[in-house]
């Protein structure tokens, strides 16, 4: 399915229900450039899960400033991705791995998406 420029096509599992906010981030964190947090704190939501790509940019940037702010962020690691860096020869898998270690270590809790799936 094609709607527009990469940045604005949706896939079907990613598509917003009726009634959920969408925030479109011009940043590296939606708390830069949109108005989550306020919505966020307006109805009360004090955890945040979070997915998606990149591991060691936007990921890293949106768990460190949610925490920040005082949100408990949660990240699912086995639903975020990475890329490698073959101008620094860094691995994907060892940026992904780094990241992940300093997200646990200060700023959120890492868990996998059959956890996500056991608490439904």
């Amino acid at each position: 399915m094609q709607l527009g420029s990469p940045a604005q096509q949706v896939m079907p599992c990613a598509e917003a229900l009726d009634d959920e906010p969408i925030f479109v981030k011009t940043t590296s964190s939606p708390f830069a450039s949109t108005r989550m947090e306020k919505y966020l704190r307006d109805n009360g939501i004090g955890t945040l899960v979070v997915t998606g790509a990149v591991a060691g940019f936007c990921v890293n940037t949106t768990v460190r400033a949610g925490s920040d702010l005082g949100f408990k962020m949660i990240v699912v690691r086995d639903a975020v991705m990475g890329f490698d860096m073959p101008d620094e020869q860094l691995s994907a898998r060892a940026i992904f791995d780094v990241t992940m270690a300093y997200l646990k270590s200060d700023f959120a809790e890492i868990i996998e998406s059959d956890a996500i799936v056991a608490a439904r």
